[in-house]
């Protein structure tokens, strides 16, 4: 995806997120700055799904999942799960877990924006060091053009952006309705066009076949395969398609039990073959007592003779 598309996140906390009755309650329990630790890295790890955290199975249950993304001790994480779900924090279904009045609390804003602020940062940093006023008059003329023509170029950027982004959409939309997923209400065309800002608009589709596929047409199943690959690095159709081919070598190779009947050194030898046949028609060997030349032999010597 190209830098324009990117958008940054953070979270704004109010004045008063430590005097709040639960947040008090949480850090006087035992260990409780480290569940309140738990609970902010938690809010982080929603940020990008605006205040959801998806199940994506790679680990044997939720809170295991999620003490993995956060790199916390599953024991506290679940304490602290626990804690945030008793005091109505936090909801959740096998799935999917939102975090519970965090909408106020995420900030983001596009590369482009983020570009024009550190313009102006930049431009009220150089206004206010020690020049002559001339000097400064024309810095300002000079900041006063060339804020103008990155405007101006950001504008452009913006609007080729926008086309090319309605196009991206227009495609995802139209293979959900034609793959049978349904109506799409505002909150499923907000959860698809975040996912637009991560992956190609043809692995979000690639996505929609795979669920319509395994009889799974639903927005949970989807969030579930995008969560995937995304912690895999697929965010392009040529890492999805690469991985499909991994895939099927892996599948054409011959099993374990296969590789072990083709061992040279498990087939019997020709000669052992021969061996064997030759030992069934003789029947048995005999014993030095069972054969009568042997026994001749030795009556003879005991006679001296």
């Amino acid at each position: 995806m190209s830098g324009q598309n990117k958008r940054y996140f953070w979270l704004k906390l109010k004045d008063d997120f430590f005097s709040q009755k639960e947040i008090k309650m949480l850090r006087r329990i035992a260990g409780g700055d480290t569940y309140t630790i738990i609970y902010l890295k938690m809010l982080l790890l929603s940020l990008k799904n605006d205040g959801k955290i998806y199940f994506d199975g790679i680990a044997d249950n939720f809170v295991e999942e999620i003490a993995l993304d956060i790199d916390e001790d599953v024991e506290n994480t679940h304490i602290t799960f626990n804690y945030l779900k008793q005091k109505g924090l936090i909801e959740f279904d096998d799935h999917e877990l939102e975090m519970s009045n965090i909408a106020s609390m995420i900030g983001s804003e596009t590369e482009s924006a983020r570009r024009v602020r550190k313009h102006r940062e930049q431009k009220a940093l150089q206004s206010n060091t020690n020049v002559t006023t001339k000097k400064q008059l024309g810095n300002t003329e000079k900041e006063i053009e060339t804020e103008l023509e990155l405007e101006k170029d950001i504008d452009i950027e913006k609007d080729k952006e926008t086309d090319t982004e309605k196009e991206r959409v227009g495609v995802v939309f139209d293979k959900y309705t034609e793959l049978g997923f349904g109506a799409i209400n505002a909150f499923k065309a907000e959860q698809l066009s975040e996912w637009l800002k991560t992956f190609e608009h043809e692995v979000v589709v690639k996505s929609l076949e795979v669920a319509s596929n395994n009889n799974k047409a639903t927005m949970n199943y989807v969030n579930g395969i995008l969560n995937n690959w995304k912690q895999r690095g697929l965010t392009t159709m040529e890492k999805v398609e690469a991985e499909e081919k991994r895939k099927q070598v892996e599948q054409m190779k011959p099993s374990y039990q296969q590789r072990r009947r083709e061992k040279p050194g498990e087939v019997t030898p020709s000669w052992m073959k021969v061996e064997k046949k030759e030992e069934a028609a003789s029947g048995p060997a005999k014993t030095a007592g069972e054969d009568p030349e042997i026994q001749k032999m030795i009556a003879e010597f005991r006679n001296g003779g």
